[in-house]
């Protein structure tokens, strides 16, 4: 059975009921489908995607939305595991807010930049909600891959979006997450966006970019493990690479923690899993 749509209207209200249950104060930034209906771009969404910044703020939300009836949703589909909320909830009427405390779609940090670009939308004593900017929304759903973001992100296109602003948050991303693996997600989104719709953006090249600079790093740390050094001179020959390549690799997982240079060569530190992901 399909699940039930909301429009801004139903939307404004719960957020305002949540607000007044509030008896300290938090800031939470909307993203999404949410952000979109507020702006005109969508007549109803399916969810309300709320950001907070602190544990302090998640833990005071949370009391709210338990407060007005919302109960945690034990059991979700993969593509909301994927997303990553740090809680999802649902009232009776079929609303779902899924609440991330700053990390969003396990991929993107809710950065200082994001805060600065978001715009006051709802306040009262305790509760200011933050309309996160487009160029965001359109970052964070490149990356969440949900049945719909590839649709909205034709339309958030026909904004006229600021494309160097988006540019800049990934490049402040790639230093946040210690890593460039989350634009090969984005790479994927807009492959998606020219098939379904032949729309091509403007940050195109800077992600290929990333997305082929991960790819070599990829290539180099694979053969690396956690006990045996490796020379470069062994990677690259074990690879088929110019020495100086390897070393350019090398240099950039050096400085995101991922391998470690010793006496003997270079090891894996164990991070692999988070340069996967």
């Amino acid at each position: 059975m399909p699940r039930p749509q909301f429009d801004a209207a139903y939307i404004q209200a719960e957020l305002q009921k949540i607000g007044a249950t509030l008896r300290t104060e938090v800031t939470a930034y909307l993203i999404g489908g949410g952000a979109m209906a507020f702006r005109g771009l969508k007549d109803t969404t399916k969810d309300i995607d709320l950001v907070v910044t602190t544990e302090a703020e998640f833990d005071r939300l949370l009391a709210a939305l338990d407060g007005q009836g919302y109960e945690e949703v034990s059991e979700l589909d993969e593509t909301y595991r994927r997303l990553g909320a740090r809680l999802c909830v649902e009232n009776q009427d079929g609303c779902r807010i899924d609440v991330f405390n700053r990390q969003v779609a396990n991929k993107l940090i809710f950065s200082n930049g994001m805060r600065q670009r978001s715009e006051e939308y709802l306040t009262s004593s305790h509760v200011s909600v933050q309309l996160t900017a487009l160029e965001d929304i359109f970052l964070f759903k490149s990356v969440a891959k949900r049945p719909d973001d590839i649709d909205d992100m034709n339309t958030l296109v026909q904004t006229s979006l600021d494309f160097e602003a988006i540019e800049s948050e990934i490049e402040a991303q790639v230093e946040l997450l210690n890593g460039k693996q989350f634009t090969t997600h984005i790479r994927e989104s807009l492959d998606e966006l020219d098939d379904q719709y032949e729309v091509q953006t403007p940050i195109e090249d800077s992600v290929d970019e990333y997305y082929a600079q991960y790819m070599d790093e990829l290539e180099v740390m694979l053969v690396l493990s956690e006990d045996d050094p490796m020379s470069v001179g062994t990677i690259a020959e074990e690879r088929g690479l110019e020495r100086s390549h390897v070393e350019e690799q090398l240099q950039r997982l050096e400085a995101y923690g991922y391998v470690e240079e010793t006496d003997s060569g270079f090891i894996d530190t164990g991070k692999r899993d988070e340069f996967n992901e």
